[in-house]
């Protein structure tokens, strides 16, 4: 695969990961520190173990909530409640990261929302 990528963009390609649509992507992301525009190929064995579990719980996440299916939400109205209440980043743009406050900052990616702290995640 491609190793300038985005990570962002290769954990969302099903060849490498099945299910990881936009908003799930954002958040695995998150949870692992990593930041979304960082190239596929320039992260730490370490930090993709990270992803990998993040990835695993922010999915099992979804399923326990009722989330029964994988497909990916255009906004926010159409997704299951988990969502609502469990977003830490997606669609938070402009809004304060939960875990330092700081300004969540929000970027365009293969025209689809990318938000991401710019502080925990690097």
């Amino acid at each position: 695969s491609n190793c300038s990528l985005s990570i962002k963009s290769f954990i969302m390609d099903s060849k490498v990961v099945v299910g990881v649509g936009n908003i799930y992507a954002n958040e695995a992301l998150f949870m692992a520190g990593i930041r979304p525009t960082k190239k596929s190929g320039s992260i730490s064995k370490d930090k993709y173990e990270d992803l990998y579990r993040a990835i695993f719980i922010t999915l099992q996440e979804a399923i326990d909530a009722g989330g029964t299916t994988l497909r990916d939400y255009t906004n926010a109205e159409e997704a299951p409640g988990y969502f609502k209440k469990e977003l830490k980043v997606y669609d938070r743009g402009g809004k304060g990261c939960f875990k330092c406050s700081k300004v969540l900052k929000e970027i365009r990616q293969s025209n689809r929302q990318t938000v991401y702290c710019t502080s925990c995640q690097n």
